[in-house]
């Protein structure tokens, strides 16, 4: 459970990171990109906290 809740912790954080990337690429654009990495990144996070409410189930 800790693990999934580092992940989660971690991309978190990293979440600047991302929109940074996409206002210097231009939403990716510069870097032919199929979606921007904030969009990556926000998906990341829904699995990430997905895996950690059914870790709380369990």
């Amino acid at each position: 459970m800790f693990e999934r809740l580092i992940k989660a912790a971690i991309d978190t954080v990293t979440l600047p990171v991302s929109v940074a990337a996409d206002v210097v690429t231009l939403g990716g654009a510069l870097m032919d990109r199929p979606e921007p990495y904030t969009v990556t990144k926000a998906k990341r996070l829904g699995k990430d906290a997905g895996d950690v409410i059914k870790a709380l189930a369990e």
